[in-house]
């Protein structure tokens, strides 16, 4: 998910300064003709305001691809790409090249991950990216609690980042650190921890202050409801995640204080320099 509001988010600046629409191409997205060892992702951002602008239906294209034929698939591509211009994000870092000399008619791939692809249009992504679902029954008392605490928002990451050395960065030992940082900058913190990995949460994390762990009895359609608890903490600590990443973004509060991991990425080609606003502390 966070890695398409990145995507969405980019083109939807790209689309402003051109004054034209941003249309989402799924074709890539949902190949399932690409090996039974790669991770399969859906389209997320459902459960935002986005408006359903597909170069071709999601329904569409599954049934194209129901076959699961890599011809089929690329054969779709293909035809999408057919009289357009492509654009392929050079580098991780912010190019400045593409920001100043948009292309209509154009197919723009990368991951494009930095905040300074879409200030000039903050207003209006924060607009888009509003969830359609409001919190959900069970989760009110917690989302009050959260917001008449010194909550700090601790969101740990592994499954599939544990087999993928490159993004394999954070550990038992950053997630205690950065608690007692924070410890020392927050009066009376109120630690609220989220993952993909609760259990491992429950045997590791034993902070010494008032802590809730979140269980994914919370987590609503597509974590939905998990992300908008995460953004009504007023604090953050978070590992080198998008969706993360994002529920910090969206996060208003004007004092917030957010630590993230030193290396975001283990090969040091990836520069996050543009990827991590520098008020964030780095540990």
């Amino acid at each position: 998910m966070g890695n398409q509001m990145f995507q969405y988010a980019f083109g939807r600046r790209m689309a402003h300064q051109l004054g034209t629409k941003v249309k989402i191409d799924l074709s890539l997205l949902l190949d399932r003709a690409r090996g039974k060892d790669f991770v399969y992702r859906d389209y997320d951002l459902t459960i935002f305001e986005v408006p359903n602008d597909f170069v071709i239906a999601p329904k569409i294209l599954k049934t194209l691809y129901r076959t699961k034929s890599s011809k089929v698939c690329k054969m779709v591509r293909n035809q999408i790409a057919r009289g357009k211009n492509f654009v392929k994000e050079p580098h991780f870092e912010v190019s400045k090249e593409i920001l100043t000399n948009p292309k209509d008619n154009t197919i723009y791939e990368g991951w494009w991950q930095s905040e300074q692809y879409f200030t000039e249009v903050e207003d209006d992504i924060r607009q888009v990216f509003r969830f359609k679902n409001p919190i959900l029954e069970k989760s009110k008392i917690l989302k009050k609690e959260i917001e008449t605490t010194q909550s700090i928002c601790l969101n740990v990451r592994r499954t599939d980042f544990l087999t993928t050395s490159n993004l394999n960065t954070t550990n038992k030992d950053y997630f205690l650190q950065a608690a007692e940082k924070m410890a020392t900058m927050v009066e009376n913190p109120h630690f609220f921890i989220f993952s993909d990995d609760v259990d491992w949460c429950a045997e590791n994390l034993n902070l010494s202050y008032p802590t809730t762990l979140v269980s994914h009895e919370h987590k609503g359609e597509k974590f939905g409801n998990y992300m908008q608890l995460m953004k009504a903490c007023k604090h953050f600590i978070i590992p080198n995640s998008s969706f993360a990443w994002w529920a910090v973004w969206l996060n208003q509060h004007k004092n917030k204080i957010v630590i993230a991991p030193k290396n975001w990425f283990n090969d040091n080609q990836y520069d996050s320099s543009d990827l991590v606003p520098k008020s964030w502390i780095r540990l």
